[in-house]
């Protein structure tokens, strides 16, 4: 009779794990489309062919753009081989502070990196996204993304260190931190 519970929870999570591959297949059909990939060039203004490749790869469309965003702040998060629940929170607030909400696909997308660690080619789609956009902006505004990703960063590092998980970022999250900002400032520079 205790077996039951067991084995209803094992069935629960196959479900779930069955419907997320699913969903995020769906995902990378719908972004290899061409229609997505036009959609892309024009949200992004970037006509980067190889970057709007490598987002379609990962599956994302002109509505999970915004993920991108949030790759600073998951790979702080991932620094240490693991994205904990408090570092996970921070991240959801900051998304659901721009405005992605918990039924949409950006949102899928964000929990995805937040459960398995970006492959490589998100990291690459980040840099050349955030490459085209610091190119768009004035030295001023490109400053002002910077030190508020920055901010960010910090603010995930802290959210499990420290003292009774208060207020320490490691030396892992502290050399991820400044590897992106070095990444960033570079970028902002070439613009």
């Amino acid at each position: 009779m205790t077996d039951q519970p067991e084995t209803t929870k094992s069935q629960a999570a196959h479900y779930f794990a069955e419907l997320e591959a699913r969903i995020v297949q769906r995902l990378h059909a719908e972004a290899g489309s061409e229609a997505s990939r036009a959609a892309l060039v024009r949200s992004t203004g970037v006509e980067d062919p190889q970057l709007i490749d490598e987002l379609s790869k990962l599956g994302i469309t002109a509505d999970e753009l915004i993920c991108l965003r949030f790759i600073p702040l998951v790979l702080v998060a991932w620094a240490e081989d693991h994205a904990d629940s408090e570092e996970r929170e921070v991240i959801q607030s900051q998304a659901a502070k721009l405005g992605i909400r918990e039924d949409s696909t950006a949102w899928l997308v964000l929990e995805t990196w937040l459960q398995k660690q970006p492959p490589g080619l998100g990291i690459d789609a980040w840099k050349r996204y955030t490459r085209g956009i610091l190119k768009k902006m004035s030295r001023n505004a490109a400053n002002r993304l910077i030190h508020l990703t920055e901010k960010q960063m910090i603010t995930v590092a802290k959210a499990s260190g420290g003292h009774l998980g208060v207020g320490k970022v490691s030396h892992k999250e502290s050399t991820m931190i400044n590897r992106l900002l070095t990444i960033m400032h570079e970028q902002a520079e070439q613009a």
